[in-house]
């Protein structure tokens, strides 16, 4: 009885083991389990998509060491060494060739897993200090001498574009675009093309800047001299610039709304050498007075009405020629609106 349970649980353990080491029919080595190889900074993502696609295969116990290689004795040996191999091809295919030939004689895929995670599962200041290191050694290594000129070639392209200033961003943009990448004497050429351009640009915007602003002084100079040809109004009446003897407000009355509305004034500046001139001013204001009354407007002065209105006038410019028969020169009153300026 007890030979058979015994018999009975190492037959269903062996079952068991068999299960675990089978393969699909579609499996092969050739198979690529991720779309992205293992290049070294990507080993976080890659990783995680290798355990998704193993544990789907039901192979995910090969790479993290819960499935114990059996003894070689074993009959499960044959079928465990069968699936181990397998595993290590799908994890050659999903790695670069460079990290591939560092673990291919590796003898179980739980150990080129562990030699993977160690390597590159590190932390950033580890990272940055052995990309630092790789930096200032920048030794030549297994490299070609053709391949390290080309790669020193590309890192002094790279520095000399990091150094330009953010105007210089397009012609950066497109060089980077280049492939192959242009050596530094094109690059250099390229840049000083485009910082010409930019000098071009700029004098030519300045040259125009310049134009208009003479441009511009040359018409102020040009009005302000012919304003300052330009000879000003006189009124012979008030012997004041800027208005006319037909707008005199002294000869014509001053508008409403000024303080000398209605009054009869005379111009402070008006000259007065003796009572003929008075009289001869007094007849020149009136014969422009009837030139300007209206020919066909308003009502018209019969003669014994005008004789009348010229009585009183020389009535009033008697006393006045009488007031300064004896003066002689200018004399000054109040100065208020000679005239309407023109």
């Amino acid at each position: 009885m007890d030979i058979n349970k015994t018999g009975l649980t190492s037959s269903k353990a062996t079952t068991e083991a068999l299960d675990r080491f089978s393969l699909h029919h579609l499996d092969h080595p050739g198979m690529v389990l991720v779309s992205k190889v293992l290049e070294g900074d990507n080993y976080n993502t890659w990783s995680r998509a290798m355990r998704i696609s193993l544990s789907a295969k039901d192979k995910i116990g090969f790479v993290t060491g819960s499935i114990k290689p059996p003894s070689s004795t074993d009959d499960s040996f044959p079928s465990w060494q069968h699936c181990n191999n397998m595993v290590i091809s799908w994890l050659l295919n999903s790695i670069h060739p460079d990290i591939a030939s560092s673990v291919i004689y590796a003898e179980t895929a739980s150990e080129i897993w562990a030699d993977l995670r160690e390597r590159f599962s590190q932390g950033n200041d580890s990272r940055i200090y052995q990309i630092k290191r790789d930096i200032v050694e920048h030794r030549q290594g297994q490299q070609s001498i053709s391949k390290l000129k080309e790669r020193d070639e590309k890192e002094r392209v790279m520095q000399f574009l990091m150094g330009l200033n953010d105007s210089y961003a397009a012609i950066r943009g497109q060089i980077l675009l280049m492939q192959p990448l242009p050596d530094t004497r094109r690059v250099y050429s390229l840049v000083l093309q485009q910082e010409k351009q930019v000098e071009v640009s700029l004098n030519n915007g300045n040259k125009n800047h310049y134009a208009m602003l003479a441009d511009r002084d040359n018409k102020a100079t040009s009005a302000h001299q012919v304003q300052k040809q330009k000879t000003p109004l006189h009124c012979s009446y008030c012997d004041r610039d800027y208005h006319s003897i037909e707008k005199c407000y002294y000869l014509h009355g001053f508008p409403i709304g000024h303080k000398l509305h209605g009054k009869n004034m005379k111009p402070p500046n008006q000259r007065h050498s003796n009572a003929n001139n008075v009289k001869v001013e007094t007849n020149k204001a009136v014969e422009i007075e009837a030139k300007l009354l209206p020919k066909n407007d308003g009502p018209r002065l019969t003669t014994e009405e005008y004789n009348q209105l010229m009585a009183m006038i020389r009535k009033n410019n008697g006393g006045n020629s009488q007031h300064f028969a004896n003066a002689t020169g200018r004399y000054y009153e109040e100065d208020d609106w000679p005239g309407q300026a023109t």
